[in-house]
Parts: structure tokens; sequence; C-alpha cells
């Protein structure tokens, strides 16, 4: 009988021990390399509501005070078509061949279809390499290709300023001054062609890998690196941009010393995009946006108070692709 309760208390010894390493090995694996972190259905009950925001943001919650800070919406799925090899190889074969012979559009269908059946890392990042220069080929220049369905000519008429061109096409006026070479915005003439774009332009943030993609309709457009908040407080979600600024002002979300434009101290950089949270974990919340930095070192990194950094460069293309009340951003 003492050696049955010597036995038993060994294997609770063990079994103790186990779970203490697999506890601890839990805990590394979510704060430790981010290529291990978890895919985020974690529960973000505990996340504090701040953010390194302008003060244009509403304090009280605005329209949506009513609403929990943390929405019950479900999870974002992957709406990937499944995976058919044949299929795929083929796919990447033809947008190749295509693309040799100058068929630009067809090659980014072709190979805007691979990329939604998924591939390995490797491919995937040679795919969105080949994809973006399709994108800067024939959408984010002033070519307009026969039978593009994502581009074509607008002949400028009487009373038209380049404000309201854009606005019908969901596009922003600075995209169509810059793929147009327009160098004065409120300088257009009755009878100029110009290229248009059909948007909006959306994107997608994966916090897993830290980066944020931009899409028009289903194709690959091109991808940035972020940097995204501390301690899993980036929520996941749906968000609709709200509102752009340049040169915004910083004011501390926790109070202290307002940091002016321009000023090289101002942690947002020169360009704020501020978002809505419409669904999942996002859903009610105003106190996000993407930003620049001035802190270069922590893109890729989880350092923010919850909002999305990027290099300064990188921020001010994005503000020239998303359009407020219109483009969407998809954090998961």
């Amino acid at each position: 009988m003492a050696r049955r309760r010597r036995n038993s208390s060994r294997r609770l010894f063990v079994t103790l021990a186990l779970l203490a390493a697999i506890g601890g090995t839990g805990y590394w694996y979510l704060s430790g390399d981010r290529t291990r972190q978890k895919a985020l259905s974690e529960d973000y009950a505990h996340i504090p509501v701040t953010s390194d925001r302008p003060e244009a943001s509403s304090l009280d919650g605005g329209p949506y005070a009513d609403v929990p800070e943390r929405g019950n919406s479900p999870e974002h799925t992957d709406n990937r078509p499944k995976l058919d090899a044949e299929r795929q190889r083929a796919l990447l074969a033809a947008g190749r061949r295509t693309m040799e012979q100058g068929q630009l559009v067809t090659a980014r269908a072709q190979l805007s279809e691979a990329l939604r059946y998924g591939l390995p890392l490797q491919e995937t990042v040679q795919l969105r390499a080949e994809l973006s220069k399709l994108a800067g080929q024939t959408i984010l220049s002033n070519a307009i290709l026969p039978d593009d369905p994502f581009v074509e000519a607008y002949v400028i008429q009487p009373g038209d300023a380049l404000g309201k061109i854009a606005k019908r096409y969901r596009v922003t006026e600075d995209l169509l001054a810059q793929i147009n070479g327009i160098a004065d915005k409120n300088h257009i003439r009755a009878g100029q062609r110009i290229k248009v774009v059909q948007g909006p332009f959306y994107a997608v943030i994966r916090l897993a890998d830290y980066t944020l993609d931009v899409y028009l309709h289903d194709t690959f457009i091109k991808s940035y690196p972020v940097g995204l908040g501390a301690d899993r407080s980036t929520p996941p979600g749906t968000w609709v941009v709200q509102s752009k600024l340049k040169n915004p002002q910083y004011y501390p979300p926790h109070g202290g010393k307002i940091i002016l434009a321009d000023d090289p101290e101002n942690p947002l950089g020169e360009r704020w995009i501020g978002l809505k949270g419409i669904e999942g974990q996002a859903l009610g919340q105003e106190r996000y946006g993407i930003h620049g930095t001035i802190e270069p070192d922590s893109i890729g990194k989880s350092a923010s108070l919850g909002c999305i950094r990027m290099h300064n460069p990188d921020v001010e293309e994005l503000y020239n692709l998303l359009v407020v009340n219109h483009s969407k951003v998809t954090v998961k």
C-alpha cells in the first residue's frame, strides 16, 4: 500500500511538472518571436482602451457611445477557395507566360487567382512581388490597357474638379493627380483626358506577421510592414476609414504636452488615417488609426498603444489610396 501511495505521488509530481513546463512554453510562445504568435482569437477583454490618436478622434465614443467596447460579432473566416494544386500551378504557369508576352491584364487576373489559393511562404513572397509590379504597370501608372476592368479614360467636363471626379470613382484626388502627372490639383481644364481608377482600395492587416496588404477588388496591389499594439492591443475585426489628416498634432491619450505638427518629436509622423470599428472585436471603437512614426525600429514589433505604425514614406503612399467612408481595413 505504501509503495502504491509512493507511485501515485510520483505520477502526480510528474504530471504537475509537465503542466508547468507546458504553461511556461505557452507563455514563451505568446511573448517570444513574432513568427510564433498564435492566431488572433484570444480574449481581448483585458486590453486597455487607449491609443496614440490625435485629438480629431472623439473621446466620448460619439454615435457609438452605447455600443460595448468590444463587439460580439464572430471572427472573420478565411474565404480562400479550396486548394486545387493542379489548377493553382496551371494559373501560375499561365500568368507568367502571359506576363512575358506583354498581356499584363490577363497575367494580373491569373496570378491574383493563384494567390487566393495560398502558397508556401517563399512562393507567396515572389508572387506578391510580381503582382505588385503588375499593379504598378497597369493601375498605378498613367497607362490605360485594353480590357482592364479597373481603369478607364475620362474627359474632364466644364465645371469639373479633380476632387469631384475622385469622389465619383471612390478614389482620392491625390491618386488621380499622381498617376496623371497633375502638378496642381486645382488646375485642370475641360477637354483634358485623364486616367481614372474604379475604387475603392482596401487593406488587410495580418497581425501574425506584421503586414498590411492593399487590394483593389480582389487584386493584390502592394504589401507594407507595420508595427502593432503591445499586449495584443490592436483589436481584430473590420474598420472603415473615418478621417484623414496631414501633419496631425499629437494629443497624449493620458494627458501631457501637446506636440505640434512638424515637430520632430511628434510620434504620428506626417499622416493620420483614423479608423472606426464596424465588425468583430473592433465594433464601436473610434480611437485607433494608421500613422507614421519617429521610431522606425518599432516596425515589425508590438510596441504601440494599439494603433498601426508604418514607415513614413509607406503611410504617405497608403494615404493616397484609402478613401474616407469607403475604404475598409480588416485586421485578422
